[in-house]
């Protein structure tokens, strides 16, 4: 993946100066009437791609009923269009939310299909993980109440 353009993701969006989703300058793969396809171009795995609402929209909850529905058909056309390479352990990941930090670092919503990529058994500070006690289930459960 290393190339003569190498520029470090964190580098590159200390640069940006707007949404780099909403005037995309990469290559579209398909496109629906609201949302598109494309490619990561800071990608975890060499097949990894995006879908995103043209729309500016940061939230899942603020997404509108065609939205959901070109996103959905996108979803099912990238896996489907990874499984004819060979890829079958397909990760979705949706950054949802806008508050930079929790390694979310574009605001806008968008999907991520990526391929070949295990969640495993650590935390996301490296430690292994570990089973929820039931006191802590229970304040869970008490919080989605």
């Amino acid at each position: 993946m290393h190339n003569l353009y190498l520029m470090l993701y964190k580098k590159f969006r200390k640069k940006l100066k707007s949404c780099p989703f909403c005037k995309t300058k990469q290559a579209v793969i398909t496109t629906e009437k609201t949302a598109y396809l494309t490619y990561a171009l800071a990608p975890y795995h060499d097949y990894h791609l995006l879908i995103l609402p043209k729309r500016h929209v940061v939230s899942f909850l603020k997404l509108k009923s065609q939205e959901e529905k070109d996103i959905n058909t996108l979803i099912r056309l990238g896996i489907a269009k990874l499984h004819t390479l060979g890829l079958k352990n397909i990760s979705m990941l949706v950054r949802d939310g806008s508050l930079r930090g929790a390694n979310k670092s574009i605001q806008h919503l968008h999907y991520h299909l990526i391929p070949n990529t295990s969640i495993g058994d650590v935390d996301h500070a490296g430690r292994p993980r570990e089973i929820m006690t039931q006191e802590e289930i229970q304040k869970l459960l008490h919080k989605m109440q």
